[in-house]
């Protein structure tokens, strides 16, 4: 990802702030390392590029349509998933649904073929970005989610790590 100027690539926005200084290559000495206000994205800024940083440690994979997620809570959402890794998942929201509160989530994934699920994935919100969609000449607003999973349990990613190997496409 990368834009000119100093603003997010993923989102557009310039309201940047600093974040403290990784590990950059002696290269990237000149760069700036920012934060997007708006959408978490972290970012280098150097020469009038903004370059975003991958934050994923994982391959991702997507899975076939039949998988959904069913989000936890006072009432129960379902949502498509957008790619999947052993790190995190990625998902759209319709816009009429009401976004999660909260950045933690317990999210079960649904095989709607056989029926299988994986239930109570612990998982934490590190970016939302909102989409208009033209479905069929009808215009709507999604939420893209990204989440990273936290604190699975052995069996957990057992069965995570054998669901995106036996149904995952890169």
């Amino acid at each position: 990802m990368m834009m000119f100027g100093r603003k997010c690539p993923v989102c557009g926005n310039k309201q940047l702030a600093a974040r403290p200084s990784s590990n950059s290559p002696a290269w990237l000495s000149a760069a700036q390392p920012l934060l997007c206000e708006h959408c978490f994205q972290p970012l280098l800024y150097c020469l009038g590029i903004s370059l975003g940083v991958e934050r994923r440690h994982a391959d991702r994979k997507q899975l076939p349509p039949n998988f959904l997620i069913r989000i936890s809570g006072r009432t129960n959402q379902f949502a498509r998933i957008s790619n999947i890794s052993q790190g995190g998942i990625c998902f759209d929201l319709q816009y009429s649904a009401p976004p999660p509160s909260g950045y933690c989530l317990m999210l079960d994934l649904y095989n709607c073929n056989d029926g299988s699920s994986l239930e109570q994935l612990a998982t934490e919100i590190v970016a939302t970005r909102e989409r208009m969609l033209d479905i069929n000449g009808i215009k709507t607003t999604v939420y893209k989610q990204s989440a990273r999973f936290v604190h699975l349990n052995q069996a957990q990613k057992k069965i995570l790590f054998t669901c995106i190997q036996q149904y995952g496409v890169s």
